[in-house]
């Protein structure tokens, strides 16, 4: 397994494989979740900065680790003073919306790692999710590339904006779809 040393030019994969070696020498999991999963997903479209990852251990374990890797934390985000990607630890389950737990069930591979992450659905409802609850246009867009790069299953996502109140906000994404289709 080759090893990987941050830079200002270290890539998206490369930051987090780099974290994702680090917690698992602790037998720690992790899930990539957010913006940067849509930058995968999309081919960097839509290009973030920050890496927002869900682990279940506790916040003093999270910072050591952390620091062992060369980040630092200030604010709610993580710092390396060698790469313009932050990262952060918003939670210890990942849900989307009001489903919690969620098993996130995507999986990438790179230099011998392996990187576990919401899947082209999951990531289209977490970014969905944001359009619901706080009305954010860009997430709506968000979710209409990864549905555009990736595909989803529909109805999985249909059944789960029912459940969440949200079939109306649904069917506007049902229609970008469409124009994006056409």
């Amino acid at each position: 397994m080759k090893k990987i040393k941050l830079s200002k030019k270290s890539t998206r994969e490369e930051v987090v494989t780099v974290v994702v070696r680090a917690f698992e020498r602790h037998n720690i999991p992790t899930v990539l979740v957010g913006g940067s999963v849509v930058s995968i997903y999309t081919n960097n479209e839509y290009e973030s900065k920050d890496l927002d990852f869900i682990s279940p251990t506790d916040s003093k374990k999270i910072i050591s680790i952390m620091s062992e890797i060369g980040f630092s934390k200030k604010g709610k985000d993580f710092h390396h003073p060698k790469c313009e990607f932050t990262v952060e630890f918003p939670g210890r389950t990942v849900a989307i919306g009001d489903l919690e737990p969620v098993h996130a069930t995507g999986e990438l591979c790179f230099a011998g790692t392996k990187i576990t992450l919401l899947s082209p659905t999951q990531c289209i409802m977490d970014r969905l999710a944001w359009f619901y609850f706080s009305n954010d246009r860009q997430c709506l867009d968000q979710a209409v590339s990864v549905y555009k790069a990736q595909g989803a299953n529909l109805i999985k996502i249909k059944s789960w904006s029912i459940q969440e109140g949200n079939q109306e906000k649904y069917e506007i994404f049902v229609k970008k779809i469409k124009q994006v289709k056409n």
